[in-house]
């Protein structure tokens, strides 16, 4: 992903819950309007053998699903197409992950419980694995998408030291095209411990020279931003609440796209913010060599 460039592709996958309900107004929203955005639906194959039902039967239920998601986009004035994957509950989030990479996707977009048979998963667990199977950014939608009825987005960007700066600013920038959007830049103070009672506490010089970057970042992209530092504390529940009381349309963070043991800051963070925010959350690129 460019810097500056809007998300062109994306996959936006879909089961109709409410949740992907909300995913597809958010994706309406976020788009390019020159953008393509294919949907997907993952055909649970143990419900077919559960119950006992038909392929073709199973399918014109799918094609339903997609068509109506189809349209619905169409009316929004975006280029849309479908396709139907079959997968079971273990292999939901590779069939997307793969869809995603055949597609080249620049954004990823699901509801936030899952793709495919919500009640079987534990929550977010899909979720998880495709942060960890994708290399785009992924948008998680968890509530009912209601953007701010001033023009453009209000996006939050949650930011830290370290090599995941740039990623982060770029999704924030493409959240942030339309006229009228501004970014607020929130970094939260941290400080690390370690097994002997080690304590790291950043500076005020490394937070601002962080601040500072990612302030430069936007102007550099022609984005409206703001920035705030808030002081040392749980950093998913303080960004969920700077969120909420600046009601932001999305919020968007950087992340390792490691797994929880491997996580040091962003990445545990990102899937801390899955629990703690109602916004829609753009976990950003993964960070190449």
């Amino acid at each position: 992903m460019k810097a500056g460039k809007r998300f062109e592709r994306i996959l936006l996958a879909t089961d109709g819950s409410d949740q992907a309900e909300a995913a597809v107004k958010a994706t309406a929203a976020i788009a390019a309007p020159s953008a393509l955005v294919k949907v997907v639906h993952v055909w649970n194959l143990e419900v077919r053998h559960r119950h006992g039902r038909w392929d073709i039967e199973m399918r014109s239920e799918a094609a339903k699903l997609v068509d109506a998601t189809v349209n619905r986009l169409f009316a929004a004035g975006l280029i849309a197409e479908h396709q139907i994957y079959r997968a079971d509950n273990k292999h939901v989030a590779a069939a997307i992950a793969v869809a995603a990479k055949e597609f080249e996707a620049d954004l990823l977009v699901i509801g936030s419980r899952g793709l495919s048979d919500w009640q079987s998963m534990r929550q977010h667990s899909v979720s998880h694995q495709l942060l960890c199977a994708v290399d785009c950014p992924v948008l998680i939608v968890r509530a009912p998408f209601k953007p701010s009825p001033t023009a453009g987005h209000r996006v939050l960007l949650a930011i830290a030291g370290g090599g995941d700066l740039a990623p982060g600013v770029r999704a924030a920038v493409a959240a942030a095209s339309p006229a009228g959007s501004v970014v607020l830049v929130v970094h939260v103070q941290q400080a690390l411990f370690g097994a002997e009672g080690f304590a790291y506490v950043e500076s005020p010089e490394e937070i601002q020279d962080t601040m500072g970057k990612a302030i430069q970042l936007l102007d550099d992209a022609g984005v409206e931003s703001q920035g705030m530092v808030a002081h040392a504390g749980p950093v998913a529940r303080s960004v969920a609440e700077i969120a909420e009381g600046w009601d932001a349309d999305f919020v968007v963070s950087g992340s390792s796209r490691m797994g929880d043991l491997g996580s040091v800051f962003l990445g545990s963070v990102s899937h801390e913010l899955l629990r703690t925010t109602e916004r829609p959350l753009i976990i950003a690129e993964r960070m190449t060599a």
